[in-house]
């Protein structure tokens, strides 16, 4: 497959995933002012699903560097550096059965989240970047790839660490053993 091709679909991923992530906010936010059980159905899968998608954007970051050869910056290290922990740390707790994984998961979205948001910042504000935040050879300002006029590779990486947060932390009945 064209390394356009697969650009397009990380593309459309995306908008699904902020999708999602707003459907989620929405039913997050309706389950506790509502004081409903119509959350439960979720809660189960909220874990697998933040783990599944965590492992497709890590593999899709690798598939961008070794395929696309896109030399990622130092901004897009710093995001890897939360993502393939977070990817791994859910996997380990999706197959351990530990339901406690929120209370490391979270700290790692987070950094994670906040990375992606000023990388991001870095793209749309390039009078932001200083010459110890990126290199003259793969610079942290330049966009190069933007879907849909606003969908860049750190948008990319925020989407799933926000989605990933809302899953974790918006489900977190998933801990209590007896329910």
């Amino acid at each position: 497959m064209a390394v356009a091709t697969v650009l397009s679909v990380f593309g459309w991923l995306t908008l699904l995933v902020n999708g999602a992530t707003l459907f989620l906010i929405v039913l997050i936010i309706r389950h506790k002012v509502t004081k409903s059980d119509s959350g439960r159905t979720y809660e189960v899968r909220a874990q697998q699903v933040a783990t599944l998608v965590t492992v497709a954007a890590s593999l899709g970051s690798l598939y961008l560097s070794e395929i696309g050869d896109l030399t990622p910056c130092r901004w897009c290290w710093i995001q890897r550096t939360a993502m393939y922990p977070l990817a791994l740390v859910l996997v380990i707790s999706w197959i351990t059965g530990d339901r406690f994984v929120r209370r490391y998961a979270t700290p790692i979205a987070l950094l994670g989240l906040a990375a992606s948001t000023w990388h991001y910042l870095l793209q749309q504000v390039p009078s932001l970047s200083d010459s110890n935040s990126c290199s003259l050879s793969t610079p942290c300002s330049v966009t190069y790839i933007e879907k849909f006029g606003f969908i860049s590779i750190p948008w990319m990486a925020g989407s799933v660490f926000l989605f990933s947060l809302a899953l974790l932390l918006g489900f977190r009945s998933f801990e209590s053993p007896a329910r």
